[in-house]
């Protein structure tokens, strides 16, 4: 699943997201630890095309995550602007989640590089869901998170 992986060059990675932000208003970007695991999914392109801080989801398989940020990308394209602290429901994101401000938005490297300026960051929010018993990853041991990592404070 990793282009890079996959023996993609960097240069033709960042040209393929960059022709998906053009035709799109957006690049969905997945991340890999080593061992092939998916480890977050962001999007690249809001900042520039639409004013909006990018997205990140953590703690799903691609797929769900590829659905989850274009849902939301498709809200911010459709107006409205997403805040730290928003709930959005599952009809509208396929899953109930609340907004999160990133802290270290360094982590959307590719977002990063395309449109960070000196002296400040792009700014993201993570895209944060309940478990099956309706908890918020804050409410529950770390241990207990079936791996969504937050990346910023609820």
């Amino acid at each position: 699943m990793c282009a890079m992986c996959d023996g993609q060059t960097a240069a033709d990675f960042m040209a393929d997201v960059v022709d998906d932000i053009r035709c799109v208003g957006w690049a969905v970007i997945a991340v890999e630890d080593g061992q092939g695991r998916h480890v977050r999914t962001y999007t690249a392109g809001l900042t520039r095309y639409h004013g909006h801080p990018e997205i990140v989801v953590s703690g799903a398989d691609f797929t769900t995550a590829h659905r989850v940020v274009d849902a939301l990308a498709e809200i911010v394209r459709g107006g409205r602007r997403l805040r730290a602290g928003d709930e959005v429901d599952a009809a509208e994101a396929g899953r109930r989640c609340v907004m999160v401000r990133v802290a270290v938005p360094a982590r959307l490297a590719v977002a990063q590089a395309l449109y960070a300026s000196g002296r400040a960051p792009v700014p993201a929010l993570q895209a944060v869901w309940a478990d099956e018993r309706g908890r918020w990853p804050w409410e529950v041991c770390e241990h207990e998170r079936d791996g969504q990592r937050l990346y910023g404070d609820a």
